[in-house]
């Protein structure tokens, strides 16, 4: 283990967590390996290993596209069917190193600065090695004038400090302008118990509910390609027949412009597409107007920023959530987008849908999530996967 990377293998976690109250079936070690793995936007190498890793067992074969994604095609014929999930990260890139050992650095995807200040970052050295961990500095509020305590800082005028006092100490270290760094955090689950009302209408009687939560960094987006290989696992290991030829990918710099998912599609020329990605949780304080909620179920977008979902397509989907008594919700956010928004552009056009999880204090270094509603999404892959023949698809585009 080197300095800055996370020892996974002394981890409570067992590989397989299982609810007595909610049945979940998920690798929470495969989850925790992808969430503490280094993988800004464009440098995705050391995360996309474990994911190759553990795919290719189940897949028929193994593909890449020229930007790193990773494909595992299961099946030979019928419709193709691609789903994705991002597996970069946000993150940092050093811009200038101070003469004072001071770090300059620009965003590697959408940051807001109120975020930032005295946290800790991730960064690795040109030089490889050992992985340095340094803070995003802040002065005390001691030394600062009431007029500069109410200012926010911009990341332009914040700085990186790991514990250097020159440039030439710094270059000592192997790092050079171009590194990439990532946020300083663990994953972790938490465990609740909850009392719930068994008919919200007369407000009479009340159930029991056990609830695991996930924190990490990097739910956006190691959860949607952790969804991608969990489908592509207990599809193999169930020996589940598809009507169809699925492509299950592990996108790469989504975060800053769909990339991935563009040159990956162009590879696949896919006839129905799925992002699996972090959808914004309207739970907490400050997110009125979003409907979907944390714990209610996988959130099957209506659209957003980046792209109009396939109104049949989407009706199948929830019509498929329904008979099988998947907990579900709608969604909708008028900006931002998804690996969707490059997907159903491929060649003549994909119908395509973003399935998400909702999420809380995405884009920041501590993600919160339910887990249930990962099981949901899963589930529902599944299900929807057994059902997408040729008819089917054929019926989302006659006219």
């Amino acid at each position: 283990m080197t300095k800055g990377e996370i020892d996974c293998s002394k981890s409570s976690i067992t590989a397989f967590e299982v609810s007595p109250m909610t049945n979940l079936k998920l690798d929470l070690k495969l989850l925790e390996s992808l969430c503490n793995a280094f993988g800004p936007s464009g440098h995705e190498h050391e995360v996309q290993k474990i994911v190759h890793d553990y795919g290719k067992k189940y897949s028929d074969e193994v593909l890449h596209d020229g930007l790193g994604s990773v494909i595992f095609r299961k099946g030979n014929s019928g419709p193709k069917i691609m789903l994705a999930g991002h597996i970069d990260e946000i993150g940092f890139v050093i811009t200038e190193i101070k003469k004072d050992g001071y770090l300059s650095f620009h965003q590697l995807g959408g940051w807001w600065d109120q975020t930032l200040l005295t946290q800790e970052v991730v960064i690795s050295p040109y030089k490889g090695g050992e992985k340095i961990i340094g803070v995003i500095g802040a002065p005390p509020p001691h030394i600062l004038t009431p007029e500069d305590r109410a200012k926010v800082v911009t990341k332009e005028k914040m700085y990186i400090d790991i514990g250097c006092s020159s440039a030439d100490e710094v270059k000592q270290l192997g790092i050079r302008v171009g590194d990439p760094a990532v946020p300083h955090a663990v994953f972790r689950t938490i465990k609740r118990t909850r009392k719930e009302k068994k008919d919200e209408e007369n407000d009479t009687e009340e159930k029991i509910h056990n609830v695991m939560l996930g924190v990490a960094k990097a739910f956006d987006d190691r959860i949607g390609v952790f969804i991608v290989l969990e489908a592509l696992r207990r599809i193999s290991e169930e020996n589940i027949s598809l009507p169809n030829e699925v492509y299950f990918v592990s996108t790469t710099q989504e975060e800053v412009g769909l990339r991935g998912a563009k040159t990956a599609s162009q590879m696949i020329k896919p006839d129905i597409g799925f992002a699996l990605d972090v959808d914004i949780s309207g739970d907490s304080p400050n997110s009125d107007g979003l409907v979907q909620k944390m714990g209610k179920g996988v959130s099957i977008s209506a659209g957003d920023g980046s792209m109009i979902p396939n109104p049949r397509l989407r009706k199948f989907v929830l019509d498929i959530a329904e008979e099988k008594d998947i907990t579900h919700q709608p969604a909708f956010l008028k900006a931002g987008g998804t690996d969707a928004g490059s997907i159903h552009l491929a060649g003549i056009g994909a119908p395509s849908l973003f399935l998400g999880i909702p999420t809380r204090y995405i884009h920041s270094h501590h993600g919160m999530l339910d887990f249930e509603d990962v099981e949901n999404a899963v589930r529902l892959l599944i299900e929807v996967l057994q059902k997408l023949d040729e008819k089917a698809v054929a019926s989302f585009t006659v006219i």
